[in-house]
């Protein structure tokens, strides 16, 4: 059904949507981390005491985290045009959607790691603090008490990823969505439009199955 040629373009294809979702996610997951930790530390009074100060720095990272968050990709993906072009040199392929992907992604995680550290009972905090707990030692409980609910949300994270692709296609950025995008609009293969399109399909589902067993595996609840 395929030739040579349409196969190497598939494979490309693949590689390069797994370069952007790899690359991407352990950006987001860092930089997520960073900003979802210092949303948390920074408004639970369990954590840190509560100043003018402290109260002021958590509403300048929350509001530069949520306009982040509401900027829509594609219009994201158009401002940062400069900003690409600077870093990566050009606005085409797998690394030219980097910049536009982690910027999107970061701060919808950075509120899926808040959320999840703040579903942590302000007991257990408490009850490690009672024991003589270091602060190190105190995020550590934190952490892995809210481990399944990160878990999760990072998978979210990544599957969502894959959708913002499909977005980045538009513009050349590579990858399965790209190659679904150029046969669809041209026409010139549906055959291999469909199995770009099944492939993607069939990562999200690859990502959701084993992000949802790890999530189950690490709750002990």
């Amino acid at each position: 059904m395929f030739n040579s040629y349409e196969i190497k373009q598939y494979l490309d294809a693949l590689y390069e949507t797994i370069y952007i979702v790899g690359i991407t996610g352990i950006f987001v997951l860092v930089f997520g981390l960073m900003t979802g930790f210092l949303l948390y530390i920074t408004q639970n009074p369990y954590m840190i005491k509560q100043t003018k100060s402290i109260k002021v720095l958590h509403r300048v990272i929350a509001s530069i985290n949520d306009v982040a968050r509401s900027i829509p990709f594609i219009i994201l993906l158009i401002m940062l045009i400069p900003v690409t072009r600077f870093i990566v040199g050009t606005m085409l392929g797998p690394k030219a959607a980097l910049p536009a992907l982690i910027i999107s992604a970061t701060p919808f995680f950075a509120r899926v790691v808040h959320m999840a550290l703040f579903e942590v009972s302000n007991d257990t905090i408490e009850a490690a603090r009672s024991m003589g707990a270091s602060f190190k030692h105190l995020m550590y409980v934190i952490f892995k008490e809210a481990l399944p609910s990160l878990v999760s949300g990072y998978t979210l994270t990544l599957v969502t990823l894959i959708g913002f692709m499909s977005a980045a296609a538009v513009i050349g950025a590579g990858g399965l969505a790209f190659l679904a995008y150029e046969y669809g609009k041209f026409g010139n293969n549906y055959a291999l439009m469909y199995l770009s399109i099944f492939t993607i399909l069939a990562l999200v589902f690859i990502i959701q199955i084993l992000g949802d067993k790890l999530s189950r595996k690490l709750d002990h609840k």
